[in-house]
């Protein structure tokens, strides 16, 4: 990757005007003193740096902004404040079937896309069949491309863009279409395009690809720019807010509960607030007697940030039991999970305290443990289960 910036972003902002009804346009270019409009903010004061032969990952919800963001740096929208800076030929597939004309073929629509991206009618012809190798349409590419699926439009356009010399590629999406064959044949291509320095835009929500594919990943939210960075730190970071984030992951001074009359816990406290995949979680807690108590049960339930329960634990599981207790007496103890085995994100924890036979709950603390597991590598799924790979040689 070179040290060279080809594309430059300062204080970019973008705003839209809506229209309640079709006809307050008309009269907001006759009275132009008053406002007939609301203004949508789909971006606001983005600034950003591009390298060349680097692979940008944007992400961030729908409404985000990812789609404005590429409109602008490809020039197909202008900004309302702010510059933008492109060096070199830009390549983009941004909507589905955008720049394709639906009464054209897939022949002519080739040769009508590269001569926009710039190239001449004789080097479009010598690489015509590349085109059509790589898109794998032989059959189909005197057709109008008003009959092709969504697939054969990505395929076809997907095909133009990379035999175009690109030196920016802007990719929108467009991979989230089509089979796992053609993802992993364009996926090999825009490594083989990196190589020989091409710089690479991809917005998707396909978090794994993220980490695999990018040097660096932006997370917009609502218009602005959340984050930057490394692509795995950022991507989990995405993720866990997508589940539900959790902004205080410090444990409360005294553990917020409900009232049992039986016990309640006099100290409740998470060992730490962020831990990586392995490591042991430890909750320590000290537990009061208010009334006669049979045999202890202790449990534990951790909860995602979206609510999901992923951990539900108690210690008769295993058989084991805390003594009988009389009223003053105290329990204590440590739950410990080891290894963590949760994949990144945010979770919450409530422990409890209930009779042998699980019928009498003693004393229950509210979901306030809050902490964080992040991975210094990329993720799939809600567990990192302790697993062995056994190889077979030979």
């Amino acid at each position: 990757m070179s040290s060279e910036t080809v594309i430059s972003v300062t204080g970019l902002s973008k705003c839209y005007q809506i229209y309640a009804h079709a006809h307050h346009r008309l009269l907001q270019s006759i009275f132009r003193r008053r406002k007939y409009f609301r203004e949508f903010w789909a971006l606001r004061d983005i600034s950003l740096e591009v390298r060349r032969g680097e692979v940008l990952g944007i992400i961030g919800r729908n409404g985000a902004g990812k789609s404005t963001l590429l409109q602008l740096i490809c020039g197909t929208a202008t900004p309302t404040a702010g510059a933008i800076k492109v060096t070199g030929r830009v390549a983009a597939l941004l909507e589905l079937g955008a720049g394709f004309n639906p009464e054209f073929t897939g022949r002519e629509n080739a040769y009508l896309n590269a001569a926009i991206l710039g190239m001449s009618q004789e080097q479009i012809a010598q690489r015509f069949d590349a085109i059509v190798d790589f898109a794998e349409l032989r059959a189909f590419i005197d057709e109008p491309v008003k009959t092709y699926s969504s697939g054969m439009f990505v395929r076809l356009a997907f095909a133009i863009a990379i035999h175009v010399d690109p030196e920016i590629l802007i990719v929108d999406e467009a991979l989230a279409v089509g089979d796992l064959a053609f993802r992993n044949k364009c996926l090999e291509k825009i490594q083989a395009l990196v190589k020989a320095g091409v710089t690479v835009l991809f917005v998707t929500h396909d978090i794994s690809t993220l980490q695999l594919l990018c040097s660096r990943v932006v997370w917009l939210d609502q218009g602005q720019l959340r984050s930057v960075g490394d692509p795995i730190r950022v991507s989990q970071d995405y993720y866990a807010d997508l589940m539900g984030h959790a902004p205080d992951t410090a444990a409360p001074a005294f553990p917020v509960q409900q009232e049992t009359g039986k016990a309640v816990f006099t100290s409740a406290t998470l060992k730490g607030s962020t831990f990586a995949p392995g490591e042991p979680l430890e909750v320590a807690f000290t537990l009061q007697a208010k009334a006669e108590l049979g045999p202890v049960v202790f449990n534990i339930s951790i909860y995602r940030a979206d609510g999901d329960w992923v951990v539900g634990q108690t210690s008769r599981d295993q058989g084991i039991y805390w003594p009988a207790a009389k009223p003053g007496d105290t329990l204590s103890g440590v739950i410990r999970l080891a290894p963590l085995s949760l994949a990144p994100g945010e979770y919450r924890v409530a422990i409890g305290a209930c009779s042998a036979d699980y019928t009498l709950c003693y004393a229950l603390t509210d979901l306030t443990m809050r902490f964080a597991v992040r991975a210094p590598y990329p993720t799939w799924g809600k567990f990192l289960h302790p697993i062995e790979w056994i190889g077979h040689n030979g």
